[in-house]
C-alpha cells in the first residue's frame, strides 16, 4: 500500500459525485471535483425530490434494491433530518382485483405479457396490499406500517371518492431541496479534508480536456470568466470517476475514458409541474398521492411546502443533449389531466403552474426491449479497461441510494490504487443536521431566530435550507427583496464564499432555491445581483444584463415569469 494519499478526480458534482467525494475524503485521499456547470444542476435538481424505497420495484423482482433503498431512506431521515422528512402517502384504488397477474408476469420477466394483462386494468387493493405488506417486511425497524381502508377517510387526500372508493396509506420521505443536500455533502467533505490535512477542491463552470497520459486540463468557461475566475489548472490524478449522470457517454468521448462501444446511458425524460393552487394543496392534507395514470404510468401529487404542489412525472426516451430537455406542451397537458382525474373538483389549470422543470434520468442502456418504466433504477460502477489512469463510470443511481452508491464505489476504487478504506458515512450527519436533527429541535431553532429579531418567514426558510447552520446565515445585515422569499444578505454572500456559487443563476436557483418561491420577483433578483457585485463576483456594469439573462432563462426553460415587484419588499441593508 502506498504511503502518501492518492488523488481521485470526480467528474460531475451531482448527488452521486458529491456523495462519492465525501466518502473518499473520509478515507483520507485528495479529492478534486470537476463540474462543467454548477453543483447539482442535472438530474439532481430535476428529480421528483423523493427519498423512497421503490415500491414499484417489487413488481420487477428487485428485492435487493428495495431493501437497500429502505435502509438508506431511514438513514437519511436520521442523518439529514433538516432536508429529508417522512411524508405520508395515499394510493387511491378503484377496485379490489386487478394487477396481480400482471405483477406475477413482471416478476418472471414476461414483460409483454405483463403489459397485455395490465392494459386498461388498474392495480386493485389486493395487489397493492400484498406489495405494501412486503414493503413493510423489508423496512423492518420502527418505520410506520401501511393501512388499507375505504376512501373518504378524514385527514386523507380528498381524491374523487366516486372513482376511487378504496385507498392505501404508507410512509416514505421527501427531500424538497436536493440541491442543498448536494452542497452539504461537499461542505462535509471539505470539513473532513481540513481535519485530515488532505486536499479537497471543487471546480465548477470549467471545460475539461485530457492528454493521452491521463493529465486533465481545466479551463474556466465563459460564465466563470465573466465572474472573474481565470485560473487554468492541470493535474494527473491517480484515478478518475465519471459521475456526470446523463452526460456519462459524452464525458467518455471528450476526456476520453474508453470512448466507443455501445452507450452506457439510455436516458429517459421526466417532467414536473410546480403548482400554486390553494384548494388543491388543502385537499392533500400534507400527504402525497401516488396514483396510476390512465396509461398505467405511476404519477405523484405532492405537497411542496405550505403553499405549493409538485406534480410528476413523465418517462419518455430521450437521446438529445440532457441540458436541452424542456417540458413539452404535451407533457404539461398530460400532468394536468392526471390531476384532473384525481381531483376533478380542484383540478389546476395552466394559470396555476408556477413553473415546470424537466431532467434526463441517467438509466442504464437497456436497448429496445424494455419500456422506460421497466429499466432498472439500480446503480452500476463500470471500470474502463486499458485507460492511462484507472477510470470508472457511474451509471444510474438516485437520491435515496447516493450514500450507499458512494460507499460501494469507494470500496472498489481505493484498493485499485493501493489505498484502503479508512472510514465511511454510515453514521455521519450532514453539517446542517447539528442542532436541527429533530422536528422539535428545528422548531426551537426557528423560535430562537425570531427572538433574535429575524422575521418569522425568514426564520422558517433559513431552517429549511440550512438546518443547524441557520443562525450563522441569518447575519446582521438584514433581509433581501420580497419579504415572502426569506432571503438574507449573509445567505447570498455565503453562497459565493463557502458554497462554490459562481454565477447569479447558481445563487438564485441552487443555493437560495428562489425559483420555487411564489413571491420571487425581478426586484429581489436585482438586489441579489447587486450584492454579488459588492463581493466582486459580478461587474457593476453587468448587473442589469445578468438580471435580464436569468429572468429570460427562467421563462424559457421553466415557464417562470417574474413580476417587477411584489408587496412587502425587504430592505437589502
Amino acid at each position: 500500500m502506498r504511503q502518501t494519499p492518492p488523488t481521485v478526480a470526480i467528474i460531475g458534482a451531482g448527488i452521486n459525485g458529491a456523495a462519492l467525494a465525501r466518502e473518499l475524503a473520509l478515507s483520507g485521499v485528495h479529492v478534486v471535483v470537476i463540474e462543467s456547470q454548477d453543483i447539482g444542476c442535472g438530474a439532481t435538481a430535476w428529480s421528483t425530490r423523493l427519498v423512497h424505497g421503490g415500491l414499484r420495484y417489487l413488481e420487477y423482482g428487485e428485492i435487493d434494491l428495495v431493501r437497500e433503498s429502505l435502509r438508506e431512506r431511514e438513514r437519511l431521515v436520521r442523518l439529514a433530518g433538516h432536508l429529508v422528512e417522512p411524508l405520508p402517502f395515499y394510493i387511491p384504488l378503484q377496485k379490489r382485483s386487478g394487477g396481480l397477474f400482471a405483477a406475477a408476469a413482471r416478476l418472471v420477466g414476461a414483460g409483454r405479457l405483463a403489459r397485455w394483462l395490465a392494459a386498461g386494468r388498474p392495480r386493485g387493493s389486493w395487489a397493492v396490499g400484498i406489495g405494501l405488506w412486503l414493503y413493510d417486511l423489508l423496512s423492518g425497524g420502527e418505520w410506520p406500517r401501511h393501512s388499507m381502508h375505504r376512501g373518504g377517510v378524514s385527514g386523507q387526500p380528498e381524491v374523487d371518492i366516486r372513482r376511487y372508493p378504496r385507498g392505501a396509506s404508507y410512509v416514505d420521505a421527501q427531500m424538497r431541496f436536493p440541491e442543498r443536500f448536494t452542497v452539504e455533502l461537499l461542505q462535509d467533505a471539505q470539513n473532513v479534508a481540513t481535519t485530515n490535512g488532505t486536499q479537497f477542491h471543487v471546480h465548477t463552470h470549467v471545460e475539461l480536456t485530457a492528454d493521452s497520459d491521463g493529465t486533465l486540463h481545466l479551463t474556466p468557461n465563459a460564465a466563470a470568466e465573466a465572474a472573474g475566475v481565470t485560473s487554468r489548472i492541470s493535474l494527473r490524478p491517480d484515478a478518475i470517476v465519471n459521475a456526470s449522470g446523463a452526460w456519462v457517454d459524452r464525458t467518455r468521448a471528450s476526456v476520453p475514458l474508453a470512448a466507443g462501444g455501445p452507450p452506457l446511458i439510455g436516458g429517459t425524460k421526466g417532467s414536473h409541474l410546480v403548482i400554486d393552487a390553494a384548494d388543491l394543496r388543502r385537499r392533500l392534507h400534507d400527504s402525497g398521492v401516488y396514483a396510476e395514470a390512465g396509461d398505467g404510468r405511476p404519477m405523484f401529487v405532492l405537497p411542496f411546502g405550505e403553499r405549493l404542489v409538485l406534480v410528476g412525472t413523465t418517462d419518455l426516451p430521450y437521446d438529445g443533449d440532457p441540458g436541452d430537455a424542456i417540458a413539452s406542451d404535451e407533457e404539461i397537458t398530460y400532468l394536468l389531466s392526471c390531476c384532473q382525474q384525481l381531483f376533478p373538483d380542484a383540478s389546476p389549470t395552466r394559470e396555476n403552474v408556477l413553473l415546470h422543470y424537466c431532467g434526463v434520468r441517467p438509466l442504464p442502456n437497456a436497448g429496445s426491449g424494455l419500456t422506460p418504466a421497466a429499466v432498472t433504477r439500480r446503480h452500476l460502477l463500470l471500470r474502463h479497461p486499458s485507460t492511462a489512469v484507472p477510470s470508472w463510470s457511474i451509471v444510474g443511481g438516485k437520491l435515496t441510494t447516493c450514500r450507499s452508491l458512494a460507499e460501494t464505489a469507494a470500496a472498489e476504487v481505493l484498493p485499485a490504487i493501493d489505498w484502503s478504506v479508512r472510514g465511511n458515512s454510515q453514521s455521519r450527519p450532514l453539517p446542517g443536521a447539528a442542532a436541527a436533527d429533530t422536528p422539535q429541535a428545528r422548531c426551537e431553532l426557528r423560535e430562537h431566530l425570531q427572538r433574535c429579531g429575524v422575521a418569522s418567514n425568514t426564520a422558517v426558510r433559513l431552517v429549511q435550507l440550512y438546518g443547524g447552520q441557520a443562525e450563522a446565515v441569518a447575519g446582521p445585515a438584514g433581509s433581501v427583496g420580497a419579504a415572502g422569499c426569506g432571503v438574507t444578505v449573509e445567505a447570498v454572500r455565503r453562497a459565493v464564499a463557502r458554497e462554490w456559487a459562481v454565477t447569479l443563476d447558481d445563487v438564485v436557483s441552487r443555493r437560495l432555491m428562489l425559483a420555487f418561491e411564489p413571491d420571487f420577483d425581478l426586484a429581489t433578483l436585482r438586489q441579489i445581483a447587486e450584492i454579488l457585485a459588492s463581493t466582486g463576483r459580478l461587474a457593476e456594469d453587468r448587473v442589469e444584463a445578468e438580471v435580464a439573462a436569468v429572468a429570460a432563462m427562467l421563462e424559457r426553460r421553466h415557464g417562470r415569469q417574474l413580476a417587477a415587484s411584489v408587496a412587502g419588499d425587504g430592505d437589502c441593508s
